[in-house]
């Protein structure tokens, strides 16, 4: 009998320990994401503040206001379902309610956000002239105010009228008392049906079908003038060598020229696939559980219908994962890279490369033999005694190009110069070095008038 009762104490001290390391194992990743959530985004939010030409973009408005939403998250929700996690109880009272409806208004915060910007950069590309004299900072800040009204109107009110509460949680009785006086150790989330799909379709479904349409119309944009480009880059090469009399390999070029088409059109999808691949694969199967949990039949045996409350907080903490990761995806193109660098005092150790163009020219005007597009750091400074001068064209060609090519006409170096040049000029697309393997950022999308430079680029 004394060993029986020596094999059960052991068996219990092994379940200890195992839910101990387990406990330990978890703090530490969840602290591990709540500091990079608190990282990424504090290094926007800083970034945009103190640099100027970061303020001076209406589209960052809009990268600042997802940051502060996922900063929030950091802050405000998930320092407190960790806590939670760790002690297997919820330490924190009558905070509950509080907590629960910071929990929805963050989140859709963040996710209104995401769609806000996606509808932005489509106005941007799509009606460029449009969007250049009718988005302003005045704009942008009602677009993110709505965004934050309907985040406040679907969490603080229902949840402090407890309209969001399931009836069984409410009002049934369980083992002599009710729900409304269960103990402060449990914070109770269990929507009834009608929130539960009336506040997914705002916080989501909605959003998420707006992203796709407007995000699938950017590719199709980027599509057709990325060909566009193509075929301007296949006549110049023809006229190329009609002009120099070197008629050879006309079949291989046409071939590079489509397989480069296929290599720019694919990485353009691949960033948009990044971009909504993310998002949807973070939040969806929240979303999904949220809606189905309500019509599931009870069990007394788990905290939720139809799945074990491990299960649903997995899902919950998968949502809150893409606060970390928009960071990366929004604010990491170029110039953000070098304002991180900056706050982070390593740009002198790891300066990020600019998606600036520089060009050669020669004393003559002319561009250098190899006139293709480079991308150097915005810091480089070309050596002195060098016979030609860097001139950095952001997103654009020179004006003074564009005129020697009116006077030289199709041929020689120009006519190369042109087509390097006309990578710039990816209206739809995402502009940038298409050739390169780098990653290209939805940052770079930027708006582009019908002759395709940028309207601030006025010749």
């Amino acid at each position: 009998m004394a060993q029986n009762f020596s094999t059960v104490g052991d068996g219990k001290q092994m379940l200890l320990e195992r839910d101990s390391s387990k406990r330990v194992l978890t703090g530490c990743f969840l602290s591990l994401l709540i500091f990079t959530t608190l990282l990424g985004n504090t290094l926007v939010c800083v970034a945009v503040t103190k640099f100027r030409h970061l303020r001076s973009k209406v589209t960052n408005f809009f990268v600042i206001s997802l940051a502060i939403s996922d900063l929030l998250v950091a802050i405000l929700v998930m320092p407190w379902k960790a806590a939670t996690e760790i002690m297997g109880f919820w330490p924190f009272g009558e905070f509950c309610n509080i907590w629960v409806a910071f929990d929805i208004m963050c989140s859709t915060a963040s996710i209104l956000n995401l769609c806000v910007i996606s509808v932005d950069r489509y106005w941007a590309i799509s009606s460029p002239f449009r969007y250049e004299r009718k988005m302003t900072p005045k704009v942008a800040c009602l677009m993110i105010s709505v965004a934050w009204t309907l985040s406040v109107l679907i969490s603080f009110i229902p949840v402090q009228l407890n309209w969001h509460k399931a009836q069984t949680a409410s009002y049934v009785e369980l083992n002599g008392t009710y729900a409304g006086d269960l103990p402060p150790d449990n914070c109770d989330s269990s929507l009834n049906r009608t929130y539960a799909i009336s506040s997914s379709l705002i916080s989501f479904y909605i959003p998420v079908a707006i992203m796709i349409v407007t995000y699938t119309r950017i590719y199709r944009i980027a599509q057709k003038q990325i060909r566009r480009i193509s075929a301007l880059e296949r006549a110049a090469e023809s006229a190329q060598n009609r002009h120099s009399s070197m008629g050879n390999s006309l079949s291989m070029e046409s071939e590079c020229s489509f397989k480069m088409s296929f290599k720019r059109e694919t990485k353009v999808l691949k960033t948009l696939s990044v971009i909504m691949g993310v998002f949807v694969c973070c939040w969806l199967p929240f979303f999904i559980l949220n809606c189905m949990v309500p019509f599931c039949e009870a069990d007394d045996t788990t905290d939720f219908p139809c799945i074990s409350s491990t299960t649903f907080d997995v899902f919950v903490w998968f949502g809150w994962a893409n606060s970390s990761l928009n960071p990366i995806i929004y604010a990491f193109n170029a110039d953000f890279r070098k304002a991180f660098s900056i706050l982070l005092g390593c740009h002198r150790l790891c300066p990020g490369n600019s998606a600036i163009e520089i060009v050669s020219i020669n004393n003559t005007g002319a561009p250098l033999s190899n006139p293709s597009c480079q991308y150097q750091p915005k810091s480089h400074i070309p050596k002195e005694g060098n016979h030609s001068s860097s001139y950095v064209i952001p997103h654009s060609i020179l004006c003074q190009e564009e005129e020697l090519q009116k006077k030289d006409g199709f041929g020689g170096e120009m006519e190369v110069g042109l087509v390097n040049n006309a990578m710039e000029k990816v209206s739809p697309a995402i502009s940038g070095n298409f050739d390169s393997d780098a990653a290209v950022t939805l940052e770079t999308i930027n708006p582009i008038t019908q002759n395709g430079q940028h309207k601030s680029m006025s010749c």
